[in-house]
């Protein structure tokens, strides 16, 4: 008797946007060290007001470039575990679309309630998948504990000092705001 081992799960799909967003993340780490973080961070992080100089790209840059090494790699660790389940789920263009709308949602309330830091990272992105998984699992049925865990915990966090309350909350209340429309009818 012979046994076949594969490298996915049954029903499993390779995540190729998952990869993607990891891909542009390290491409923004690359970018960082470069020209150095501080130069990075200043020429394309996020801050209160940058939309209304015109300064567009900051909005999706801001979303790709990290505070070093360990804030990049805790967000590469969220964006698997949040990520990777609900590619899984949902089809990719909603799940890259749920993603987007997280880094609109947040760069929008740093845009308007920043403060005077200037803001960078994946979270508020992150944050979109975690709220998009709540309610994902809540209309199919499936125990939204993790999910609920995981907010709660990144909610108790958010509010620590140094981090982005603003781009984390923007971005979850984005994500609830898309996962509403772009999960209707899916399945398990």
């Amino acid at each position: 008797m012979s046994v076949e081992y594969t490298t996915q799960q049954p029903g499993r799909r390779i995540p190729f946007v998952t990869i993607v967003i990891v891909l542009l993340n390290v491409i923004g780490l690359i970018y960082e060290y470069s020209v150095g973080e501080n130069a990075a961070i200043a020429r394309f992080g996020m801050y209160q007001g940058a939309l209304q100089r015109g300064e567009w790209a900051r909005l999706f840059v801001s979303a790709f470039l990290h505070f070093g090494i360990m804030h990049f790699g805790s967000n590469m660790i969220c964006l698997a575990v949040f990520g990777l389940d609900l590619e899984n789920r949902i089809d990719w263009w909603r799940y890259a679309l749920i993603y987007l709308i997280g880094i609109v949602g947040s760069g929008l309330l740093i845009n308007f309630a920043g403060g005077r830091g200037v803001h960078a990272g994946a979270s508020g992105a992150i944050w979109s998948l975690m709220t998009s998984t709540l309610v994902y699992n809540l209309r199919n049925s499936i125990n939204p504990a993790y999910a609920l865990r995981g907010i709660l915990v990144n909610l108790v966090y958010s509010f620590s000092a140094g981090v982005s309350w603003q781009g984390h909350i923007g971005g979850g209340v984005a994500g609830l705001l898309a996962a509403a429309v772009l999960t209707t009818g899916e399945k398990k």
